[in-house]
């Protein structure tokens, strides 16, 4: 007798409205707060009548589903925004110090309303009426995340750091020491083979100064041509060729012979107090 009375009969299921699980606003959902109203709905009983009493802790909700308190809130409040449930009675402190936890309507079922809370009313069914906003928490965990990273990039625009690009660092060769150059103070002997074999442009700018000395040593006013007397032109006299004169290298002053051979001041001096002794 109990077989047949058993027979077709299904194990404990929670039903689910194929009308809602169609709309909009239930594809628009995320997958957690789809969870949750699986939860929700599974306290559910028609023969109780409890719809808009129903409850569920967000402790147990974590206990049951996973998750975090905030996750969980941000699901409670995606299903008010799509129209899913109803809040009917808020969450608060018990008169034994117990916290109690908010009471939900769920609008795809009939639920008890009126003045005394005895009349049998239709579903309401909100999630048909959704407009089509996207839901968008600004609360809990996701509001503390938005504003940290507003907070960052907001640093960023104040100090700004330039990019650096990644790249591989060089391998740092060290090669052979260098030999150390000893520099050494030029000696007679050494003077003495460079003003042997003066180089030849040195010396013909040397032969353009000293011919302009010369030749202005020669014009004496001997041999300068007479004044012209008053009324009377000046006599002329044929073009005669200047004589120019070659001074010797070791005649000039010890300026420009250094100057000729490209010698610092330094060189200078050390060839003059040389000299004397050259001399000698």
């Amino acid at each position: 007798m109990s077989a047949r009375k058993d027979k077709g009969r299904l194990p404990p299921f929670v039903p689910v409205d194929l009308e809602m699980m169609n709309s909009p606003a239930w594809r628009a959902t995320s997958f957690g707060a789809r969870w949750l109203y699986m939860h929700l709905k599974r306290r559910w009983s028609f023969k109780q009548k409890n719809n808009g009493r129903i409850f569920l802790s967000h402790l147990d909700a974590v206990e049951e589903m996973g998750g975090t308190p905030d996750s969980i809130s941000r699901w409670f409040r995606e299903l008010q925004h799509y129209g899913f449930i109803v809040m009917t009675e808020a969450g608060c402190l018990g008169v034994d110090g117990k916290g109690k936890a908010p009471h939900w309507r769920l609008t795809e079922a009939e639920w008890s309303g009126g003045r005394n809370g005895n009349t049998w009313m239709l579903p309401t069914k909100n999630y048909l009426k959704w407009d089509g906003t996207k839901f968008r928490d600004d609360r809990g965990d996701v509001l503390r995340q938005r504003e940290r990273r507003e907070r960052e990039k907001g640093e960023k625009k104040q100090n700004p750091t330039p990019e650096i690009q990644g790249r591989a660092p060089r391998k740092s060769s060290v090669g052979p020491p260098r030999k150390s150059r000893v520099v050494r103070r030029a000696t007679t002997h050494d003077i003495q083979g460079i003003s042997d074999t003066p180089p030849t442009h040195d010396i013909q700018g040397i032969s353009s100064i000293t011919t302009s000395t010369a030749v202005s040593a020669d014009r004496s006013p001997s041999s300068l041509p007479p004044a012209p007397q008053d009324g009377a032109p000046p006599a002329r006299k044929p073009w005669t060729t200047p004589t120019v004169t070659e001074v010797s290298f070791d005649d000039l002053p010890i300026e420009l012979r250094m100057m000729a051979l490209g010698l610092s001041a330094e060189a200078a001096v050390t060839l003059a107090t040389l000299e004397p002794d050259r001399h000698a």
